[in-house]
């Protein structure tokens, strides 16, 4: 089977495609790996895909980018997250999904 596909038997004409929120990037292999946190993975996903700056997750079993979460305001989180993390001092954000912060302006 290819990748992002598996057979669990013998003599089958076709081969399954991985389930959403699960992945295969190998070849010939009879079941799909659990998606990786900080990661989504779509019906038949070779790879395990980042979810996009500005959001994060600790899931295994996104099938959508839409289901990362946001950064929450004071928070970012870069591209693959499986968490979001505090602004350092003297930088902030004021909007949700931020992939950084922005240095405060003198004063």
């Amino acid at each position: 089977c290819a990748k992002g596909s598996y057979t669990d038997a013998y003599g089958q004409g076709a081969c399954t495609p991985c389930a959403g929120g699960t992945y295969q990037d190998e070849e010939g292999k009879t079941a799909c790996e659990p998606c990786e946190a900080g990661s989504y993975c779509a019906v038949g996903a070779a790879a395990a895909l980042p979810c996009e700056a500005g959001s994060y997750s600790s899931a295994t079993n996104l099938t959508d980018a839409s289901e990362c979460t946001d950064a929450s305001p004071g928070h970012f989180a870069t591209t693959g997250s499986t968490q979001q993390t505090a602004c350092a001092k003297g930088s902030y954000t004021d909007a949700y999904g931020q992939g950084a912060c922005t240095p405060c302006a003198g004063g």
